[in-house]
């Protein structure tokens, strides 16, 4: 049996998971919460654990179900002994600390799964062989303005962008260039970046925290097909090109309905699959923070050459 335990208020992420008795070979451990005060609805299958350290003494894996500042300590921990983990991305905030969570996940030789919220359904890849066959991709994020923090939001846009595109193309980037503009605040409001990859695919980003409404549309390029999507109605037209011996080709068109799945229900329960399996095989704790690292590479050289308005 494996000894699960949860850093953070349990039921978000119970409500995420089947009925407790779904989870084969699974024995929840106990919670460990920062806050003070007990949760409104208490987990009866699961205890509370006075202290983190007990926890993580006594668990075999840990899940960290909240972002807080203080559990990215608790993740050292867990690492340095040799607990598997699973978190949210949004819990380190540099590369060093995601370079040390991967380097200590090395040492341990222990899985550490990273939740990225998606922004586009997980069934989508599915619908196509795309096969790495992607010749360019071109994504288009504009979000409203907001008096909350736009920095952190543009920051987060840019990085679930790459990590579609990186989980599209899963391809090595062999080059890369980004531009920044100043609109509104003292930070930067638009960020613009393409990407080259070493399957011949390039694509390019914008990001847009300065605008009036939101819209998220992106073009994919195929050999045989054209898709145009729209994130936030969750539909596509796709072009599909067929050659021909004459001098044009053929062009048929497919619409689409795409609805987002559950994406931490499918992280979680990819994560309790690799933990359940006898003949586990581990995967690269980098995958989980390439994106992440991307993402900083370009905001890091985007604000040190961001063109200020006048």
């Amino acid at each position: 049996m494996i000894k699960l335990g949860i850093i953070g208020q349990p039921l978000p992420i119970i409500s995420h998971l089947p009925a407790p008795d779904h989870l084969s070979e699974i024995t929840w451990t106990g919670f460990f919460s920062a806050n003070a005060y007990e949760p409104e609805d208490p987990v009866s299958f699961m205890p509370q654990a006075e202290n983190a350290e007990s926890l993580i003494e006594n668990a075999d894996a840990l899940i960290i179900a909240e972002d807080k500042s203080e559990y990215y300590n608790l993740a050292v921990t867990a690492l340095k002994h040799a607990r598997h983990l699973f978190l949210p991305v949004t819990l380190v905030q540099t590369t060093a600390e995601a370079n040390k969570l991967i380097k200590l996940a090395n040492e341990a030789n222990v899985i550490l799964k990273v939740h990225m919220p998606g922004i586009f359904p997980a069934d989508f890849k599915k619908q196509f062989a795309f096969n790495g066959d992607i010749w360019l991709i071109e994504l288009h994020h504009y979000a409203n303005i907001t008096e909350e923090n736009p920095g952190q939001r543009l920051f987060y846009n840019l990085l679930y962008n790459l990590d579609f595109i990186l989980g599209m193309t899963r391809s090595n980037v062999v080059s890369m260039k980004a531009t920044g503009l100043n609109m509104l605040s003292p930070g930067v409001d638009i960020v613009n970046t393409r990407i080259d990859f070493d399957n011949g695919c390039s694509a390019t980003v914008t990001c847009n925290c300065a605008s009036v409404k939101d819209e998220h549309v992106g073009t994919i390029v195929l050999k045989d097909k054209i898709m145009r999507i729209d994130f936030i109605r969750e539909d596509a037209v796709v072009w599909n090109i067929m050659q021909s011996d004459q001098i044009n080709g053929t062009i048929t068109t497919d619409k689409l309905s795409l609805q987002h799945g559950n994406d931490l229900t499918a992280s979680l329960l990819s994560f309790i699959t690799q933990l359940n399996d006898k003949n586990r095989t581990l995967a690269n704790p980098e995958d989980g923070f390439k994106s992440f690292i991307l993402t900083t590479r370009i905001m890091d050289r985007v604000n040190k050459n961001t063109v200020r308005s006048a």
